[in-house]
């Protein structure tokens, strides 16, 4: 009985550790990249939408211009960057570091 219970108790174990060895996995392949969003003039530009072109998701820049969001790291993609009055810019994700400033050029 006790070596029923031993094997059970080192099955869950052994469970549990692969569950949380896979979490740091995926925690693995992302990264985090943040930024501020300015005029060209330096001015603050709020609101700001940046878009991740391949999956739609999208986020808003701070009062202050900041951004911050996480991206995964086994694909390239396409980053939008845009706000009423001011042109669109677009980078790959390749191209940003773990922090990233842009300029935008009114119209």
């Amino acid at each position: 009985m006790k070596t029923f219970l031993l094997t059970i108790l080192l099955f869950f174990i052994l469970q549990f550790s692969v569950i949380a060895g896979n979490r740091d996995k995926v925690k693995a392949a992302e990264k985090t990249i943040s930024g501020k969003i300015t005029a060209i003039n330096g001015e603050k530009i709020a609101g700001v939408k940046i878009i991740i072109k391949e999956t739609n998701e999208t986020f808003f820049a701070d009062l202050d211009g900041s951004f911050k969001m996480r991206i995964k790291t086994d694909k390239s993609y396409s980053i939008i960057i845009e706000s009423l009055g001011y042109a669109s810019v677009e980078v790959k994700s390749a191209d940003l570091n773990y922090f990233s400033d842009f300029n935008l050029k009114e119209l």
